[in-house]
């Protein structure tokens, strides 16, 4: 499975923090390449979801069990 986990401003700094709620994670397809992927994740931000800061992108086989496959990239 991968999927994009964006991220939004802490409440109570200016850092960058994982946003929660079902929003804030989308699965995207794994036959398309991280460059599409990446595409992806920005055509979704704003799109019936908030608009966030930044994404990253993740791999594994559940959400606790996944690895970053890029940075944090803002948008």
């Amino acid at each position: 499975m991968i999927y994009v986990q964006y991220f939004q401003k802490s409440a109570t700094s200016e850092e960058l923090v994982e946003a929660c709620g079902d929003r804030a994670v989308v699965v995207l397809d794994g036959r398309q390449s991280t460059a599409t992927q990446k595409v992806d994740a920005i055509s979704l931000n704003g799109t019936r979801r908030p608009t966030y800061l930044a994404y990253q992108l993740f791999r594994g086989e559940t959400f606790t069990r996944s690895e970053a496959i890029t940075g944090i990239i803002s948008l």
